[in-house]
């Protein structure tokens, strides 16, 4: 197969053999287009790439055509042609991007909330459109993970502040306890999961038919190509066929395979029967075969329907020989892959069990800020003295609670025994009318807090809010007496 040209809005890409003929060609073809629509090519925006062509050659001819000479990698759509993704300087750019952004704000002035909000809607959306279509390696992930973990945490780039919980169980998803920031190595195989899902519903598509006329297709799926094969390409069929590192064959094992009349669907090969194929549950059959391209209605009229004298494996297709042939995702509703569904089930977990208290932080009727505090306090991660000793930011001797009251800041002391901050609950208590809770963690105190006042789910939430309330109240208290001093 033969591509002249591509085309997108006002980006044009020509490509063509080396040959002064071309070039002159070329040439012509811009100017009769300059003539005919009175539009003008821009030739000092305009560049000239060879592949394996000397320089020289490269020089005289950018000149004829009055453009620049280009190497390769270079950008077409916002994407680099032609360099290797494998290698950390391939994705610069991108890292280059998110610094960029990140040098107009200040993450110091911006709360918590703020910081998650700008994180989770800006800065993981930047390398979106590169993850899309190409693998990035783990160190990649990591500088990228790096920049986003330091902005977080409110440092910069010449300035790191103290990662209080581990990203990875920042990128969980709330259910299970996190923030729900993106977890970027399942998002990249579930953006690339849509290529592969694309080779089996978009057959007719140009970027088929090129991978086709250049690796072939055998029993209807395109061949790997070997050693021969892009970067880009070895890496889809290492997912499409269950090499990808999270979850080994995650998008072989939930595609299946949807029969009609059974002309269009490889007996041997496809998944048609419980998404499993035949010569995987068979092997020694399939190895027995003549025929191993042979479709399922060629089957079927040898006598292997149900009830023929074949090994019956038909019998758990329901409604052959109606219906559309088409392919399904069966971890979908809609039996269509989506990106979002497919990274549920990358990040998806056996059950977890969390405490009452967890299912309580997040109210909307509470700052985001708020919650995040409480969710920190929850886990002890908040930069109370005692964890400051444990890290040796303060010595020893400075563990004295901020109140003067002489004893050791630890949460549970801060937020429920401090003879200062922790009698605000007995006043509370007494202004809404409940019952004072004596529990000793803050966890247990929440939960008890909030059913202290009556089972009504009205009566819960503002028990709830009110507790985030107190617990905001006191951190923002203790940080104003102690940075006063």
């Amino acid at each position: 197969m033969t591509v002249s040209h591509l085309q997108f809005a006002d980006d044009t890409l020509l490509m063509g053999t080396k040959s002064w003929a071309n070039v002159r060609a070329l040439r012509a073809v811009l100017v009769l287009f300059e003539s005919m629509s009175g539009l003008r090519v821009n030739f000092h925006k305009s560049m000239l790439v060879g592949v394996n062509i000397p320089d020289s050659w490269l020089g005289e001819a950018a000149s004829a055509l009055c453009c620049k000479v280009g190497k390769i990698p270079f950008l077409y759509l916002g994407l680099p042609i032609g360099g290797d993704s494998r290698r950390l300087g391939f994705w610069e750019p991108v890292l280059a991007r998110l610094k960029n952004r990140l040098s107009g704000w200040r993450s110091r002035f911006l709360s918590f909330g703020g910081r998650l909000v700008l994180l989770k809607s800006v800065l993981i959306s930047l390398p979106v459109y590169a993850l899309s279509f190409f693998k990035a390696p783990s160190g990649t992930i990591s500088s990228i993970e790096s920049i986003l973990i330091n902005f977080f945490w409110g440092g910069s780039e010449d300035f790191r502040k103290i990662s209080w919980i581990n990203w990875k169980s920042i990128c969980l998803r709330k259910e299970y306890g996190g923030l729900g920031v993106r977890q970027l190595r399942e998002f990249n195989l579930a953006l690339l999961g849509k290529w592969c899902w694309r080779m089996l519903v978009d057959r007719e598509g140009l970027w088929f038919r090129v991978l086709a006329g250049r690796y072939g297709v055998e029993r209807g799926r395109l061949c790997e190509g070997g050693a021969r094969g892009s970067t880009w390409w070895r890496e889809l069929a290492r997912i499409r066929g269950g090499g990808g590192e999270v979850g080994g064959g995650w998008f072989r094992e939930h595609v299946s395979r949807k029969v009609g009349d059974g002309s269009d669907t490889f007996f041997w090969t496809d998944p048609w029967v419980d998404g499993t194929s035949l010569r995987e549950r068979f092997g020694r059959l399939f190895d027995l075969a003549e025929n191993k391209s042979a479709s399922v209605a060629e089957m079927f009229m040898q006598g292997w329907e149900a009830g023929g004298g074949g090994v019956g494996v038909a019998a758990s297709v329901v409604g052959l020989g109606g219906g559309d042939v088409g392919w399904q995702w069966q971890s979908d509703l809609d039996d269509v892959y989506t990106v979002r569904g497919a990274y549920q089930f990358l990040t998806s977990q056996d059950a977890v069990t969390l405490d009452t208290a967890s299912g309580l932080i997040w109210h909307r009727q509470v700052p985001l800020k708020v919650s995040i505090c409480a969710w920190r306090l929850l886990r002890d991660r908040l930069p109370t003295k005692a964890n400051l000793v444990i890290r040796g930011i303060l010595s020893a001797e400075d563990h004295q609670c901020v109140s003067g009251c002489g004893e050791v800041e630890s949460a549970q002391h801060l937020f429920l025994s401090c003879s200062t901050f922790g009698a605000l609950w007995s006043l509370v208590s007494s202004w809404i009318g409940s019952s004072l809770v004596t529990a000793h963690t803050p966890s247990d105190h929440f939960a008890q807090f909030t059913d202290s006042a009556g089972g009504s789910r009205a009566r819960r939430s503002f028990m709830q809010l009110i507790w985030l309330a107190v617990v905001w109240v006191v951190w923002t208290e203790r940080n104003h007496i102690l940075f006063r001093e």
